[in-house]
């Protein structure tokens, strides 16, 4: 997994420098290279990790990549595929629509009503894949859910608390700023020359990122692409204009990220944890968790993680008794809670339960709690971390 996110990401680096050099020049295009390779790698937006917002990245700067070759040579062929690029995206990701939308939202300022076809080349392609998901699915219903419906009711900026919501940005700007702080500087003196298509990209790109909701580290890597464009544009203007005052400026920012990145380096795995995952201390545990489970159990027997803790199955190699893993998930999915508490109490019930969370945290009647003490023991405490087994 990290070999592959290691690969992506070098793809990123590579498909932002193509689209750098055709919209803004070589010089540019290096800036950008080696921004997005350094500052955008950073361990605070959790670059290292293979999400979903950076296989979403790979596949949106091809879409771009394809669309600036559009515009230079105004063949079809490549706005077709910008847009299949687009949706692909999209069904890795949801908020993976920022290239599509970006160049669609260029083509009617620039072209006004002659861009409207061309627009609609461009969504017609980027719907073929999602179109072709949705055949394929078992369930039209259950795949809109999935994809469309959860998001709306769970997890994005219209759904809970306003004020919540504000927090939760509050609390990842730290973790952006040490990252793409030297982007963001950087960006600054090119602003004025960069291209409308990049400045498009990246408030589309900055949407997206607003638009999950939650403000997790790792949404940032979606701004990564487009503002490494801008910061390349604005290294191209500092060359340009020999200007040292903005030269120390783009230093000084870079030294300030390395700072606080430089540290990590030496640090042990726990300290990389806390400082990286500050919101999920259950890392520092489950190394431990995961080898009791692993000693204490079967391949083939099945183990439910109360109530999330999702690396515990794959790196147990142990099948989850609930098909939930994730703390949201059983949070808000209707039903959700009903089927753990079912296959709790259930005839064929998980070898081990890990109690990652107290029970009460998401069942507030008590009804979870009062399976586990009528129909489980407790059999260990590893790490800190309760373990059960059925009576």
């Amino acid at each position: 997994m990290r070999a592959l996110a290691a690969v992506v990401a070098a793809g990123v680096a590579a498909l932002t420098m193509a689209v750098t050099a055709r919209v803004a020049g070589r010089i540019a295009a290096v800036g950008a290279g080696l921004l997005v390779a350094t500052a955008g790698a950073s361990p605070f937006i959790e670059s290292f990790t293979l999400s979903g917002e950076l296989l979403a990245s790979l596949l949106a700067c091809a879409s771009m990549l394809a669309f600036v070759t559009h515009l230079r040579g105004g063949r079809r062929e490549w706005l077709v595929a910008a847009g299949l690029l687009t949706g692909c995206a999209v069904m890795v990701k949801q908020s993976g629509f920022d290239a599509g939308a970006a160049a669609a939202i260029y083509l009617l300022l620039r072209r006004r009503r002659e861009g409207l076809a061309p627009v609609a080349v461009l969504v017609g392609s980027a719907l073929v894949p999602v179109a072709v998901g949705a055949a394929a699915a078992a369930s039209a219903s259950d795949w809109w859910y999935a994809l469309v419906t959860y998001r709306g009711q769970a997890d994005s900026i219209v759904t809970g608390s306003i004020s919540a919501r504000l927090g939760m940005a509050r609390d990842s700007l730290p973790a952006a700023l040490k990252a793409l702080g030297p982007m963001l500087v950087l960006a600054l003196p090119g602003l004025r020359r960069s291209p409308l298509l990049a400045r498009i990209w990246v408030a589309v790109a900055a949407v997206g990122v607003i638009g999950g909701g939650n403000f997790h580290a790792h949404y940032y890597q979606q701004l990564v692409p487009p503002l490494g464009l801008l910061a390349g544009v604005g290294i191209a203007a500092i060359w340009e204009a020999r200007s040292r005052a903005w030269a120390v400026t783009g230093a000084a920012a870079a030294a300030v990220a390395l700072a606080f990145t430089a540290p990590l380096w030496l640090d042990s795995p726990a300290a990389q944890a806390r400082a990286v995952f500050p919101d999920d201390p259950h890392l520092l545990s489950d190394g431990a968790v995961v080898g009791y489970v692993r000693s204490h159990t079967e391949p083939g027997q099945r183990v439910f993680v109360l109530w999330a803790a999702a690396d515990i199955y794959y790196l147990a190699d142990r099948d989850p008794a609930v098909r939930y893993m994730w703390y949201r998930n059983i949070q808000t999915i209707p039903g959700a809670l009903d089927e753990a508490r079912r296959s709790l109490a259930s005839s064929d019930p998980p070898a081990l339960v890990v109690m990652e969370n107290l029970p009460g945290a998401i069942d507030r009647s008590g009804g979870t709690g009062r399976i586990l003490e009528q129909r489980y023991r407790r059999v260990a405490t590893v790490a800190g971390v309760p373990i059960y087994a059925p009576r």
